[in-house]
């Protein structure tokens, strides 16, 4: 399985990593793996202390984060990697607010903690990552007359770094008035500056009822609209519904937010799938990245010829369409058929299996990781390897990566293995690792 070593401080970090968004709680000091460079230690709103630690690698190889946390809750799903932009990263553990009453009804604490890297190399500030607690968005509740924990859906939550400021926000589509025509987004948003620590109260989180713009609004149903992920770009959020299209909140961390929704681009329709749409999962093969140094959005999509939900693809095959959505001097779009790869590839270079979970480099617009899902073993066993195309070439970079083997069952990472069917969600791209090799340079100069 392919993993990075824990590493006591040397060599340079990848200048951006994938992050797995399965979290590996590990409250065992033996089986906690650590890396120094990454580590930081925390306390949440009931008392428990916890620490995580970073074990990063270079693309395609996911990154991973460890979390030992062993006065928090045993259950599953207590723990989150939220989300992540330049040098920050959100994380979120739920805790019960009375640990004797910890029931499927008993109340949570949902903590949010932003994780740091100083973002100047010059500055002589903290130099080391650095976890602060956010405070809780709570709202009145009448039937227990006080305020109680609002809950979000992590993969709902977006973070916006803005310099030495950052906003934490949370947007859903509604009518406050059945009898309106009418959508308005509902916003929780709570700024911030990184340096600041006012989990006492100094700082709120408040709600924005914004007028929903954009020419498309009146043709979708958009009370419909379920975000798939939230990705940050420039200074706006944008949440992303991948059967709908982009809802770009602009200007978050000023003070006159402005909501808008895009369908896909025009054309797009023409790739959508044709066959048995009703079990298509877009989630899966589609994505909105961020790349070339942060100047461009752009979309890649894995668009199944077979249009089903996930199974071989072969024979039917696949085409990956990329199109860059901003305008800049480098842009590109680009489609790849299955037939392109397969025709100069072995299948031991490129398994001829289900192609998903598409993420754009960082750094370079031509260059697309994906998972291979292996569908090959009839027993019911599966594999999962990463590979990396140059979408401008169609040809593999480097060798198919191994991933996740079902038979790792006796292995550290059985809880993983175990997750992975049920739990297939897009990595988290971060580029938090810059800013410590920064760090690195200024302490150590030549």
């Amino acid at each position: 399985m392919a993993a990075a070593d824990a590493s006591a401080g040397s060599g340079a970090l990848p200048n951006w990593v994938m992050l797995e968004r399965f979290i590996f709680r590990r409250d065992d000091p033996q089986s906690f793996r650590e890396d120094k460079r990454t580590s930081a230690t925390g306390e949440t709103s009931v008392g428990a202390h916890f620490r995580i630690s970073f074990i990063l690698a270079e693309p395609p190889t996911p990154s991973r984060l460890y979390l030992s946390w062993p006065g928090g809750p045993k259950h599953e799903m207590m723990c989150h990697l939220a989300a992540a932009h330049r040098n920050l990263v959100l994380l979120r553990l739920d805790s019960f607010v009375d640990p004797s009453y910890p029931s499927p009804f008993g109340e949570m604490a949902h903590d949010y903690f932003i994780y740091y890297v100083a973002a100047d190399p010059r500055s002589q500030a903290q130099s080391t990552p650095a976890l602060r607690r956010l405070p809780g968005c709570t709202v009145h509740n009448a039937y227990f007359g006080r305020p109680i924990p609002r809950p979000f859906e992590p993969w709902g939550v977006g973070l916006l770094c803005c310099g030495e400021e950052f906003a934490v926000a949370y947007m859903s589509v509604s009518r406050r008035d059945p009898e309106a025509e009418a959508l308005e987004v509902e916003l929780w948003v709570l700024r911030s500056t990184v340096r600041d620590d006012s989990t006492d109260g100094g700082e709120k989180w408040e709600a924005k009822y914004l007028p929903l713009q954009g020419q498309d609004v009146e043709h979708i149903n958009l009370l419909d609209f379920t975000t798939s992920e939230v990705v940050p770009f420039k200074n706006s959020l944008c949440w992303v519904d991948y059967r709908m299209g982009i809802l770009y909140c602009e200007d978050v961390c000023g003070d006159s937010p402005k909501a808008v929704f895009v369908g896909f681009p025009p054309g797009y329709s023409s790739y959508h799938p044709s066959v048995r749409p009703e079990l298509y999962r877009p989630e899966l093969y589609r994505g909105l990245c961020v790349t070339e140094g942060g100047r461009t959005l752009a979309f890649l999509d894995v668009v199944r010829r077979d249009g089903i939900d996930i199974g071989p693809m072969v024979p039917a095959g696949f085409t990956i369409i990329s199109m860059a959505l901003t305008e800049t001097q480098s842009a590109n779009s680009f489609v790849v058929k299955a037939d392109d790869l397969w025709a100069t590839h072995s299948t031991k270079d490129l398994p001829h299996e289900v192609m998903m979970l598409p993420l754009l480099s960082m750094d370079d617009i031509n260059v697309a990781h994906f998972v291979l899902y292996d569908w090959a073993d009839l027993s019911g066993k599966f594999k999962i390897s990463l590979v990396t195309i140059d979408l401008s070439t169609k040809r593999v970079v480097g060798s198919v990566v191994p991933y996740i083997n079902e038979e790792d069952l006796s292995t550290d990472d059985a809880d993983l293995v175990k997750a992975k069917p049920n739990f297939f969600m897009p990595f988290l791209p971060a580029e938090f690792p810059k800013f410590l090799n920064l760090q690195r340079t200024r302490k150590n100069p030549a």
